[in-house]
């Protein structure tokens, strides 16, 4: 879906600054059990506006191709590009992203990873390293200031909403804490990161285009 493309960080189309706590203790202090990291202040959304104008793109032309769907206008190879392009999409994040790289659920050697890597690539969620690092911080400190997406914040901005706004200092603070060391020794990772300018357009349309 439009909103996947997103789901691994705001930061392939928004700069990099951040949003200050206030000092003014809230509700939000109250902490979940089994939270890490300092208490959360009063959180103000700094909108990124390029990124709303960029989803409300995406999910209108979902709308439109909808249209499309209810109408029979699509062909079916059109139907096989969506499914195989859909699942190509989904195993670069589940399979890739998520269980090899960010939970090292299980060894792969270079050939799957390279597949992988392109995979995750077509999905458009950034490249692996920053996928992973976000993941990890979410891990480490749930639902707290260094939580991309904090579900304290309610259910829309841990869903797409935190993709929206500027990421607030404690997730880049806390970032850092985080061992990378496994992914900065891949030399696949490291490769997928230093060209995905590049491959950002080439697999997510240039290929599909053609």
């Amino acid at each position: 879906s439009p909103t996947s493309l997103f789901l691994a960080g705001a930061e392939v189309i928004s700069p990099q600054k951040t949003v200050q706590e206030s000092p003014v203790a809230t509700a939000a202090n109250v902490r979940p059990p089994g939270a890490v990291g300092k208490p959360q202040g009063e959180y103000h959304w700094n909108i990124v506006w390029r990124n709303v104008i960029a989803f409300a793109y995406l999910h209108s032309v979902s709308l439109y191709t909808l249209f499309q769907v209810f109408t029979f206008r699509i062909q079916p190879l059109t139907w096989l590009f969506m499914v195989l392009f859909g699942n190509i999409c989904g195993l670069g994040i589940t399979a890739g992203a998520h269980r090899l790289w960010a939970h090292k659920s299980y060894k792969a050697k270079w050939p799957l990873r390279v597949v992988l890597a392109f995979m995750q690539t077509v999905a458009f969620q950034n490249h692996i390293y920053e996928w992973v690092r976000d993941h990890r911080v979410h891990h480490k400190f749930t639902d707290t200031n260094a939580d991309p997406h904090n579900s304290r914040r309610g259910f829309f901005f841990s869903h797409i909403g935190w993709l929206m706004v500027r990421k607030h200092e404690d997730v880049f603070i806390k970032g850092k804490t985080v061992d990378m060391s496994d992914l900065e020794e891949d030399w696949v990772v490291v490769w997928q990161r230093r060209l995905y300018p590049i491959l950002l357009p080439i697999c997510c349309f240039v290929i599909p285009t053609l």
